[in-house]
């Protein structure tokens, strides 16, 4: 099973800890983390370059985006996200079987990979969960925010492999985030638990993405590629 954080912000983090090195914490615990900027002003640099810092410190991909554009933008980093990750496990199985990786492979052969990769991307488990932002900023944005995460859903219901998606938002009404949808295919359910959602408060993305590492409670993968390779 594939574990991705997609942690979506318009802002920079302002309390609590360092959210670059709770992603390299999650990345530890095999958990990707990527991550969508909505910006408004690219003049102020420091909140992309925190996003992209997370991204690097947590192995995903970071890609910025117009609020018009953040459910292509969403599926996207998605997919990017699943296929990068697969394309590394399957050049580590070759590496220990072979003893290359998929970019020493002959271009004759290579597509053979590709072709792997593929297959593997649409049957493998996915468990992803969605960082929200919900702090003051996001008050105009939310409503499309959260259609893009229905639509994430509806585009992944197309793969064979199962889809499960979790919703955490930062800051929670309680504390510096809370759970609103465990992890779950039932976009209904989805739907029902967001309507909950409350905008306001500062932007703690830090002990955001510690607690994002607790609800996947850290698990291991439990895919196989030796099978496929072999």
């Amino acid at each position: 099973m594939l574990k991705q954080i997609i942690l979506i912000s318009d802002g920079q983090s302002n309390i609590g800890s360092d959210p670059s090195e709770m992603a390299e914490l999650a990345a530890k615990e095999g958990i990707k983390v990527n991550t969508i900027g909505i910006v408004d002003n690219e003049e102020n640099e420091s909140p992309i370059m925190e996003l992209e810092n997370i991204a690097e410190r947590g192995g995903g991909v970071c890609e910025l985006t117009s609020l018009k554009d953040l459910s292509a933008t969403l599926s996207r980093v998605t997919v990017k996200s699943m296929y990068e990750t697969i394309e590394q496990m399957v050049s580590h199985e070759l590496k220990e079987i072979i003893d290359m990786d998929i970019k020493e492979v002959r271009p004759s052969e290579r597509y053979k990979f590709v072709k792997l990769i593929d297959k593997i991307g649409d049957e493998i488990d996915l468990r992803c969960l969605i960082l929200m932002d919900t702090s003051g900023s996001m008050k105009k944005k939310i409503d499309i925010a959260k259609k893009s995460i229905f639509e994430l859903l509806l585009f992944l219901e197309e793969r064979r492999g199962k889809n499960q998606m979790a919703v955490s938002v930062f800051p929670g009404r309680a504390g510096y985030y809370e759970l609103l949808c465990d992890f779950t295919e039932d976009i209904d359910e989805l739907r029902d638990r967001m309507k909950t959602i409350e905008v306001g408060g500062t932007t703690p993305t830090g002990p955001a993405i510690e607690g994002a590492i607790r609800i996947f409670g850290g698990e291991g993968y439990e895919y196989s590629l030796y099978d496929h390779i072999v």
